[in-house]
């Protein structure tokens, strides 16, 4: 009996089609393998251009900060759950106005951000969509496009960002963007130099731009595949550790 129990399993397993994958499940296998998912709690310290990044995760809440000398002394600056900035001068507060605490807010967010994906992209703010399959050097990517809502997107919610996730890894090997802000443009970002450090995966990214800063966004891999990008800057951190 326990045998025909077994293959009545078996059957109805094998006639049971596997669910696609949607957007956040794919997103989800690769936090999975990126090490985002085990980060809370956990300090993760890095240098970018000279400037002492740190990250923290809580329950609830996320903490960047960066640090660094200059003609006003040792500063610090401090921006809880992307809304909540501090500058402290050695280690006093300073007070800011409303316009450079935007500035401000949107550099650091703007580097961690980055360090964090693909983790960011559950934010409640990600409007998510699959795209399919994409091939870019000769192998199959899923591709997600993400766009903002206005109502937590922030001041660039209208940029629009594509993902490549490998098929087979779930790894985000490269990614691209448009944007609207200082004349806008559209880049398109190589992941290297790949490490995994304290269970988490870091990666660098090599930063393309097209000769035509009019590109349609969904036209940047076929480029990227064809030579025709052209290598803007390199985005490296150093030093890194998690604690």
């Amino acid at each position: 009996m326990k045998y025909l129990t077994l293959l009545f399993i078996l059957v109805i397993a094998c006639a049971t089609p596997e669910k696609p994958l949607d957007a956040d499940g794919i997103i989800t296998n690769a936090i999975k393998a990126h090490g985002l998912n085990a980060i809370t709690n956990k300090k993760i310290e890095f240098d970018f251009r000279d400037i002492h990044y740190t990250l923290l995760r809580e329950e609830g809440k996320y903490t960047y900060t960066r640090s660094f000398q200059d003609s006003l002394g040792y500063v610090e600056d401090i921006l809880i759950n992307s809304t909540e900035f501090t500058r402290l001068v050695d280690e006093e507060k300073l007070e800011v106005d409303s316009v450079w605490t935007g500035k401000y807010s949107n550099s650091v967010n703007s580097v961690l951000y980055f360090v964090e994906l693909p983790l960011r992209l559950m934010d409640p703010a990600a409007i998510k969509t699959y795209k399919g399959i994409s091939t870019v050097k000769g192998k199959n990517y899923h591709l997600i496009e993400v766009r903002f809502s206005e109502e937590d997107g922030g001041k660039d919610f209208e940029d629009v960002f594509l993902y490549w996730f490998d098929e087979q890894t779930f790894a985000m090997d490269y990614l691209a963007y448009s944007y609207i802000t200082e004349g806008g443009g559209v880049r398109f970002r190589e992941a290297f130099n790949k490490s995994e450090i304290g269970g988490v995966v870091f990666q660098d990214y090599i930063n393309y731009k097209p000769e035509d800063k009019l590109t349609p966004l969904e036209e940047m891999s076929t480029l990227y595949n064809d030579g025709e990008l052209v290598e803007l800057s390199r985005i490296e951190n150093v030093n890194i550790s998690v604690k």
